[in-house]
């Protein structure tokens, strides 16, 4: 199946141009999902991980097709971006296929035609393309924390059980080492977070962000 995808991303990227990048993901390994890539939109590469969006849409179920997105890359590229999920018989998504179009170079001359000297697109800094799986879950768990606009040591139980939360949904912890790494960051134990992600997943952390044990 990837060699089949794999072809039809190549014609896609051939007629397209150098703006264009299509990546093909393994879901069977979140960590690594990249098996193949052609481009060099996002500046990433195989073996490297999927962004924070997909990750968040396998982690909810909701793996409906997603078309024509925007948003940033670490250099600052403008990218509309689409992900479809290919799924087995039983319906059950196997293959991530995501395409990448950079539209920097339009948008910038869009603007100078307009007289503008900032870009007016809505996009998603927390889509930011990473290659890396620490460097993508480091970079989620700085936006988690930062929403509660409390440093870690001054956090306080329902603000630590906010962030598991906001991280959670975000499917940060469908990378496989992802809760010794956000237990050491807030400073508590790998129990605790699994504690906080069974108060969350049993749909009642409000009964429990009241309080401050733990």
């Amino acid at each position: 199946m990837v060699g089949v995808l794999s072809r039809v991303g190549e014609a896609l990227c051939r007629t397209i141009g150098p703006q264009c990048e299509v990546v093909i993901h393994d879901l069977a390994d979140m960590e690594h999902s990249i098996v193949w890539i052609m481009g060099t939109v996002t500046e990433r590469k195989v073996g490297g991980c999927m962004t924070s969006k997909g990750l968040s849409l396998v982690r909810s179920g909701d793996t409906q097709d997603n078309y024509n997105y925007t948003t940033r890359t670490r250099s600052g590229k403008m990218v509309n971006s689409s992900l479809v999920f290919v799924r087995e018989k039983n319906g059950r998504p196997v293959i991530g296929v995501e395409i990448n179009f950079d539209t920097s170079p339009f948008v910038a001359f869009r603007h100078t035609l307009e007289g503008l000297t900032e870009p007016d697109e809505a996009y998603d800094f927390h889509d930011a393309f990473i290659d890396d799986a620490p460097q993508m879950l480091e970079t989620m768990l700085r936006q988690a924390v930062g929403l509660t606009g409390k440093p870690v040591p001054q956090m306080s139980k329902a603000e630590r059980l906010r962030v598991v939360q906001i991280l959670d949904e975000a499917g940060a912890f469908e990378l496989r080492k992802a809760v010794p790494a956000v237990a050491s960051y807030l400073g508590v134990t790998r129990f605790t977070i699994h504690n906080y992600l069974n108060e969350i997943r049993e749909g009642a952390p409000g009964d429990s962000v009241g309080g401050d044990g733990g």
